[in-house]
């Protein structure tokens, strides 16, 4: 294990890079086009299942509620991704360290309802399927602890024994080179 609590692994693989303004929001906008085309597409399926025949045969009241808010959740994950384009759009295309800033928690705060809407319809998946509450919101909870873990856990522990790390200067960036 190394001095820098990152164990067994080369430190030099986990040096950051400082990176342009430009290159954070590039990276920004990255990040959110890969996460809203599957924000869009559950949003679809969650919209068309409501006008399913099975909707209202195999979801009661309750479940139907839960589905609902499952989609509320998934549609504040959406606002949420696109907000920053948004933003941009009527803060006259000006990049600056807010800017930055503010899209980066828009993006990691958008992973929160994302998650736990789609536990939502998991458990309403897993019911109708399973015949089962308590299988159901087992499965849920697991997949729910699983995020957490993935999105959100494991990111701040990594985060914090990488910033300890030694930051190169702008010009040796791997995609200053670019």
């Amino acid at each position: 294990m190394s001095t820098n609590n990152i164990p067994d692994m080369d430190a030099n693989r986990h040096t950051q890079y400082r990176q342009s303004l430009g290159e954070q929001v590039n990276t920004i906008e990255q990040e959110a086009r890969m996460v809203l085309p599957g924000i869009q597409a559950l949003f679809g399926f969650q919209l068309v299942a409501v006008f399913n025949q099975g909707f209202k045969l195999n979801l009661n009241q309750t479940e139907q509620t839960v589905h609902l808010i499952a989609l509320l959740l998934v549609a504040l994950a959406a606002i949420l991704v696109v907000a920053p384009a948004a933003y941009h759009r009527q803060a006259d295309h000006q990049i600056s360290k807010h800017f930055v800033e503010l899209s980066s928690r828009f993006l990691a705060w958008a992973m929160v309802p994302l998650a736990y809407g789609t536990c939502l319809d998991i458990y309403l998946v897993a019911r109708v399927i399973l015949e089962s509450r308590l299988v159901s919101i087992i499965i849920a909870a697991i997949v729910a602890v699983i995020y957490t873990w993935t999105w959100f856990i494991f990111p701040k522990i990594r985060g914090r024994a990488i910033r300890k790390l030694p930051t190169q200067p702008r010009e040796e960036s791997p995609t200053s080179r670019l």
